[in-house]
């Protein structure tokens, strides 16, 4: 499933910071970085990734949104922004995940299998999802800190707070410049009209342990 182009591209997912591009022949032709919050830096962003791509936004033709998991805030003010717009003028919108985004823009880079990705949760916890050896990927899970240096497994990741908890810490690039590639590959994107932060409790597994040390 492609989105149609240009395709206005919204995370607000970061624990800090808000991105947002404009997708056009499978590269960004505008973007607008911010250290602020989605609150602070959303819209602003949205208005310099525009204007850097010679854009209104009555001419993009659909909307992506990273759905999670990451900051519930900024997921859900980037999801607001994105529903209103559609109210406005109805087009497309897609979704992806931020671990999925993590685990194939390092597979892209060269990392091989298995290994963890990891964002931030809440309450020094973490989000983290398996790629296994042959690059597939796993369900994702929250687990503590502790779980994951238990795993046996190096742990990707692009949050500064991972050095500081992950013993097994590999330090990797935010997925923001690989996302065009991913947003080609079949399956990375889904149709959701109405977009909304991922519910942890009811979407994620909680770690277990005995599952993923299966493939150590």
């Amino acid at each position: 499933m492609s989105a149609p182009e240009p395709c206005l591209v919204l995370d607000g997912s970061a624990r800090a910071g808000v991105r947002v591009g404009v997708l056009a022949g499978g590269r960004w032709v505008g973007q607008g970085i911010s250290s602020d919050g989605a609150l602070e830096g959303l819209f602003g962003c949205v208005e310099a990734a525009l204007a850097e791509a010679k854009l209104s936004l009555a001419d993009v033709r659909s909307f992506a949104l990273c759905a999670g998991p990451g900051s519930v805030l900024g997921i859900r003010i980037a999801a607001l922004a994105v529903r209103a717009w559609f109210a406005l003028e109805p087009r497309p919108i897609f979704v992806w995940e931020s671990l999925a985004g993590l685990a194939r823009s390092a597979l892209v880079a060269g990392e091989r299998g298995p290994f963890l990705v990891a964002v931030e949760s809440r309450l020094k916890r973490w989000h983290a999802l398996e790629v296994d050896a042959n690059g597939a990927l796993g369900v994702p899970f929250e687990a503590e800190a502790a779980q994951l240096n238990s795993s046996g497994y190096r742990v990707l990741a692009s949050s500064e707070a991972a050095a500081g908890v992950l013993t097994s810490h590999v330090a990797v690039p935010h997925p923001w410049s690989a996302l065009p590639a991913s947003f080609a590959q079949v399956g990375f994107l889904r149709a959701e009209p109405r977009p909304d932060a991922l519910n942890v409790a009811q979407d994620f597994a909680t770690w277990s342990g005995k599952r993923h040390q299966g493939g150590s």
